[in-house]
């Protein structure tokens, strides 16, 4: 659209155009590109090739991602379409042709749709009028809407200012949004951009999803590791580079400790630094957490891999291993893949998995925990979700979890449903120990009796009173029976 500064003075005056905010929890809602806007031979369309190609990469990349994609199309029911019920088909007859059933309302086949994408049908121009819409972002924890799509000045723009009505922060993608002609294409992004929305070049779009699993560490984290008793060693496993904290003494029987889901090594050194005395125990910054690398995969074949990495490249003999939480799932896989350890120590394993029950701890609660700390938190709100933990835990965990990917977290959470921990199991050699937590939500009296059955050399100790996070809820008795565990398998 023409500079025209006199215009440009008026919307300064009455403080318009301010910057919207980027979240954290988009969605990315593609607005009506179904044949009939896409395509010129139908009535209501054009030839939005260039719109759809940008819509695909956005498409791509919030996949990538893991940003739910929503689709839009509007579709009438054939009493609709030849009726007079609908006011907007007799102000515009042309869209009568959407009937539902039709090639018209069909999505564009250049589009990558999916089973678990959403799909919304409407009637007005607008996404969220009389639909679910709303309800739908408000149920994915959604704080940013990206949306694109067909036509500008009609459902792109509705749906803008709805969402923004809706109390979303909402972008809308220059090059992904298309009409029949430039005037009120253009008319129509000026005052979203004035008014609603921020208008984004697709590039700029596609850097603000990319960039959502930003890791970081900020000055008063790193400063945490001052503070701890132990070496930084880095290994490579492939192309990942491993970050373990080795609390020594070198001489000592070698402990891999492998920490849960959102635990970075540094989380882990109260328990470590309490095992100097017995054993050297070495703690592991998983990939995709804490300062190791981020990595392609995030199953149990790829992490017991980088077990195997960490103690080639450190040239560990004949070590233990010791997990929790994620760590244990680990440890089992690792001890049956072909290399013997002198015993292991799985500290309350998810059991989860394919026709189990789910693992107790939402994704999502994961994840909000997550963009609490990337947005900044600290001890209290963390003590407001684990509130039994020293205060100590609770302030690394307000540094230190944004040092997490979000990759990585939403991976492993799958993989506690798709990945059967009792596949591993049943051939975790002697001598292995069992920790849980007596008011575990993880482990319960059924999950151990089942583990009891099913390797009948495993000897259990129970926490009780503590959680899933043995350690954090209950440290002596948690510590008490770690140690009791390696005081056997080192043979005090």
């Amino acid at each position: 659209m023409p500079v025209d500064e006199t215009l440009d003075s008026v919307y300064d005056r009455a403080g318009f155009g301010a910057s919207v905010p980027r979240g954290s929890r988009p969605a990315l809602v593609v607005v009506d590109l179904t044949r009939g806007f896409t395509e010129p031979a139908f009535p209501s369309g054009a030839d939005l090739t260039a719109e759809v190609t940008a819509t695909a990469a956005l498409v791509a990349e919030a996949r990538r991602q893991n940003v739910p994609v929503i689709y839009t199309a509007i579709s009438y029911t054939p009493a609709e379409a030849d009726g007079d019920a609908v006011a907007w088909l007799r102000k515009a007859p042309g869209m009568r042709a959407l009937r539902e059933g039709s090639d018209a309302v069909v999505l564009d086949p250049r589009l990558d749709q999916r089973e678990g994408d959403h799909l919304i049908l409407k009637k007005g121009a607008s996404a969220f009028h009389g639909t679910s819409l709303a309800a739908l972002l408000t149920s994915l924890g959604t704080d940013t809407v990206v949306v694109c799509g067909a036509t500008t000045s009609g459902c792109v723009r509705a749906t803008a200012v709805d969402a923004v009505q809706s109390g979303f922060d909402t972008l809308v993608v220059r090059e992904a949004c298309g009409d029949r002609a430039a005037g009120p294409h253009d008319a129509a992004l000026f005052d979203l951009q004035a008014k609603y929305a921020d208008v984004v070049g697709l590039g700029e779009a596609l850097a603000y999803l990319a960039d959502l699993d930003r890791r970081t560490l900020g000055r008063p984290a790193l400063a945490d590791l001052g503070d701890v008793p132990a070496t930084s060693r880095w290994v490579t496993s492939g192309s990942v580079r491993l970050h373990v904290l080795d609390y020594g003494p070198a001489d000592g029987i070698p402990v891999l400790v492998l920490p849960g889901i959102t635990s970075p090594a540094v989380t882990m050194d109260f328990v470590a630094r309490e095992l100097t005395d017995l054993v050297r125990p070495l703690v592991l910054d998983i990939r995709g957490r804490g300062l190791s690398d981020d990595g392609a995969e995030y199953d149990l074949a790829s992490y017991a891999a980088d077990v195997d990495a960490v103690v080639d490249g450190l040239g560990l003999r004949d070590p233990i291993l010791f997990g929790h939480s994620m760590g244990a799932r680990i440890a089992a896989r690792a001890s049956v893949a072909g290399r013997p350890f002198r015993g292991t120590v799985l500290a309350d394993p998810p059991l989860s998995g394919p026709g189990r029950a789910p693992y107790p701890t939402t994704l999502d609660a994961f994840l909000e925990q997550l963009d609490q700390a990337r947005r900044g938190t600290d001890a209290d709100e963390v003590a407001r979700s684990w509130p039994r933990w020293p205060r100590r835990e609770q302030e690394l965990r307000a540094r230190w979890l944004s040092s997490c990917s979000r990759d990585a977290i939403v991976a492993t959470h799958a993989g506690f449903e798709s990945e059967d921990f009792f596949d591993d199991w049943p051939k975790v050699p002697a001598p292995t120990f069992f920790l849980y937590g007596g008011a575990s939500p993880v482990v319960t009296a059924a999950g151990v009796a089942e583990a009891a059955e099913r390797n009948p050399s495993a000897e259990f100790a129970e926490i009780p009173g503590a959680g899933h996070m043995i350690f954090w809820d209950e440290p002596e008795a948690a510590l008490a029976a770690l140690r009791e565990a390696l005081r056997k398998l080192v043979g005090q």
